[in-house]
Order: structure tokens, then C-alpha cells, then sequence
């Protein structure tokens, strides 16, 4: 079965339902995670899709961040998280914005798709926070 392009396509900063893959796979991987949408790309194969740039997240260990790490809290309504969740901006990859790599948000607010949210730079806690990461994931050669 060919995998299906999203519609619409997430911008930077949304936080999506991704199948982050394990080590260096291009195999999706086997549990649904919430990942940061860092940059979106046109597919220069399909004028209907896109390719992203996701940083991985997860709720382990959430206030216990490494550089390039920055923790979104569960109580930020806009993120749609249920757990204080931990995003490792040197821990990205390109994926193609499609139903092989991305998951529908079963009850999501924004249909059938799978963002949950986006990243509120509004609040000067988060905003601070990515700040930090981009400088520390920088200065390390992770970016």
C-alpha cells in the first residue's frame, strides 16, 4: 500500500503524532510519540506532499534535560500533550509528512490528523527554554 500525504501540512512548531524511527532505521517505528515539527520542505517527488524535519520527544525522564533538550509542560493547552514532554532538537530526522510515518490523534482537536498541537513561543518560559536548546544543541555539533 503507498503511504498517504497529510492534509494540510504542519508548520514549524507543531507538535504531531510520529513513528519516530529507531537508531538509523527507515522503518517507522513501533510506538506513537510526540515529535516537533522543525522544518517543512516540499517533496520534490510529489507536489501534494511534504517533508519534515522532526525532533524527537518523550515523557521519560521529562525534567531531566540533556543539552539540546527543552521539556513542554502537560499544563500548556496549546501543545496537546497529556505529559510533560521532552523534545531532543539534536535528535531530528527528515521524514515525508505521511500515514506511514505520522499517526492520526485518536481525539484530536484538529481532526483527522496527526497534530496535537504547537509549541506556545507566546509563553516566556518555553520560549526561553528552546531558546537555551538551540544554543546548547549548537555549541555541541548537534544541529
Amino acid at each position: 500500500m503507498t503511504p498517504s500525504p497529510w492534509v494540510p501540512r504542519p508548520n514549524a512548531g507543531d507538535i504531531v503524532q510520529c513513528r519516530f524511527p529507531q537508531q538509523t532505521s527507515s522503518t517507522p517505528g513501533p510506538k506513537e510519540r510526540p515529535g516537533l515539527v522543525l522544518e517543512v520542505e516540499e517533496d520534490p517527488q510529489n507536489a501534494s506532499a511534504c517533508i519534515v524535519r522532526v525532533a524527537y520527544g518523550t515523557s521519560q525522564d521529562a525534567h531531566q534535560c540533556y543539552p539540546g533538550e527543552f521539556t513542554v509542560p502537560a499544563t500548556d493547552s496549546k501543545a496537546g500533550l497529556s505529559r510533560d514532554t521532552k523534545f531532543d532538537l539534536g535528535n531530528s530526522v527528515r521524514l515525508p509528512f505521511d500515514d506511514r510515518w505520522f499517526a492520526q490523534v485518536r481525539g484530536g482537536r484538529f481532526g483527522v490528523h496527526p497534530k496535537r498541537g504547537f509549541l506556545n513561543t507566546k509563553d516566556a518560559k518555553i520560549k526561553r527554554a528552546l531558546q537555551t536548546a538551540l544554543i546548547e544543541a549548537k555549541a555541541a555539533g548537534r544541529l
